[in-house]
Protein backbone atom coordinates (compact mmCIF):
# COMPACT_ATOMS: atom_id res chain seq x y z
CA UNK A 1 0.00 0.00 0.00
CA UNK A 2 1.05 3.56 -0.45
CA UNK A 3 -0.18 6.86 -0.44
CA UNK A 4 -0.77 8.64 -4.22
CA UNK A 5 1.77 11.69 -3.13
CA UNK A 6 4.35 9.45 -2.10
CA UNK A 7 4.56 7.58 -5.50
CA UNK A 8 4.70 10.76 -6.96
CA UNK A 9 7.30 11.86 -4.97
CA UNK A 10 9.02 8.60 -6.06
CA UNK A 11 9.15 8.99 -9.64
CA UNK A 12 10.55 12.87 -8.91
CA UNK A 13 12.83 10.86 -6.57
CA UNK A 14 14.33 8.59 -9.13
CA UNK A 15 14.21 11.19 -11.94
CA UNK A 16 16.68 13.46 -10.45
CA UNK A 17 18.48 10.23 -8.89
CA UNK A 18 21.95 10.10 -10.30
CA UNK A 19 21.97 6.80 -11.65
CA UNK A 20 18.71 4.75 -10.78
CA UNK A 21 18.55 0.83 -11.51
CA UNK A 22 16.45 -0.45 -13.25
CA UNK A 23 12.72 -0.80 -11.35
CA UNK A 24 11.94 0.27 -7.65
CA UNK A 25 8.93 -0.92 -5.78
CA UNK A 26 7.15 2.09 -4.01
CA UNK A 27 5.03 0.96 -1.03
CA UNK A 28 5.13 2.21 2.08
CA UNK A 29 3.32 -0.11 3.86
CA UNK A 30 3.34 -4.01 3.73
CA UNK A 31 0.73 -6.06 5.36
CA UNK A 32 -1.41 -9.18 5.06
CA UNK A 33 -5.02 -9.34 4.50
CA UNK A 34 -5.51 -10.07 8.08
CA UNK A 35 -3.50 -7.56 9.40
CA UNK A 36 -5.65 -4.77 7.24
CA UNK A 37 -8.96 -6.41 8.55
CA UNK A 38 -7.68 -5.90 12.34
CA UNK A 39 -6.38 -2.63 11.87
CA UNK A 40 -9.92 -1.24 10.03
CA UNK A 41 -12.04 -2.64 12.18
CA UNK A 42 -9.85 -1.12 15.10
CA UNK A 43 -9.93 2.57 13.67
CA UNK A 44 -13.24 2.55 11.87
CA UNK A 45 -15.74 0.56 13.54
CA UNK A 46 -18.03 2.66 11.77
CA UNK A 47 -19.26 3.60 8.92
CA UNK A 48 -18.97 0.02 7.48
CA UNK A 49 -18.61 -3.17 8.26
CA UNK A 50 -14.79 -5.04 7.43
CA UNK A 51 -14.73 -8.55 7.66
CA UNK A 52 -13.30 -10.30 10.53
CA UNK A 53 -10.38 -12.27 10.53
CA UNK A 54 -11.86 -15.48 10.62
CA UNK A 55 -13.70 -15.14 7.93
CA UNK A 56 -11.16 -14.25 5.79
CA UNK A 57 -9.48 -17.56 6.48
CA UNK A 58 -11.75 -18.90 3.57
CA UNK A 59 -9.80 -16.68 0.80
CA UNK A 60 -7.35 -19.13 -0.74
CA UNK A 61 -4.02 -18.06 -2.16
CA UNK A 62 -1.17 -15.54 -1.34
CA UNK A 63 -1.82 -13.62 1.64
CA UNK A 64 1.26 -11.88 2.61
CA UNK A 65 3.11 -9.39 0.99
CA UNK A 66 6.08 -10.76 -1.45
CA UNK A 67 7.30 -7.27 -2.58
CA UNK A 68 9.68 -4.62 -0.69
CA UNK A 69 10.76 -0.75 -1.05
CA UNK A 70 14.17 -1.38 0.44
CA UNK A 71 15.78 -0.74 -2.79
CA UNK A 72 14.05 2.91 -2.95
CA UNK A 73 14.65 3.13 0.85
CA UNK A 74 18.24 2.44 0.22
CA UNK A 75 18.84 5.19 -2.49
CA UNK A 76 17.68 7.42 -0.11
CA UNK A 77 13.89 7.89 -0.13
CA UNK A 78 11.60 8.58 2.72
CA UNK A 79 8.26 7.95 2.18
CA UNK A 80 6.00 10.78 4.06
CA UNK A 81 2.16 9.34 4.69
CA UNK A 82 1.55 6.05 6.27
CA UNK A 83 -1.98 3.80 7.23
CA UNK A 84 -3.62 6.39 8.90
CA UNK A 85 -2.96 9.28 6.41
CA UNK A 86 -4.42 7.21 3.52
CA UNK A 87 -7.76 5.72 5.32
CA UNK A 88 -8.41 8.58 7.16
CA UNK A 89 -7.99 10.91 3.49
CA UNK A 90 -9.90 8.22 1.77
CA UNK A 91 -13.01 7.47 4.28
CA UNK A 92 -13.20 11.12 4.40
CA UNK A 93 -13.76 11.82 0.50
CA UNK A 94 -15.69 8.76 0.40
CA UNK A 95 -18.08 10.35 3.43
CA UNK A 96 -17.98 14.20 1.81
CA UNK A 97 -19.29 11.66 -1.64
CA UNK A 98 -21.75 10.52 0.13
CA UNK A 99 -20.74 6.95 -0.33
CA UNK A 100 -20.55 6.06 3.51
Amino acid sequence: MVYVDDVTRAHIFLLEHSNPKRRYNCSSNLITIEGMSEFLSSKYPNPFPVPTVDSLQEIRGRKSHALSSKKLMDVGFEFKYGFDEMFNEAIQCCKEKGYL
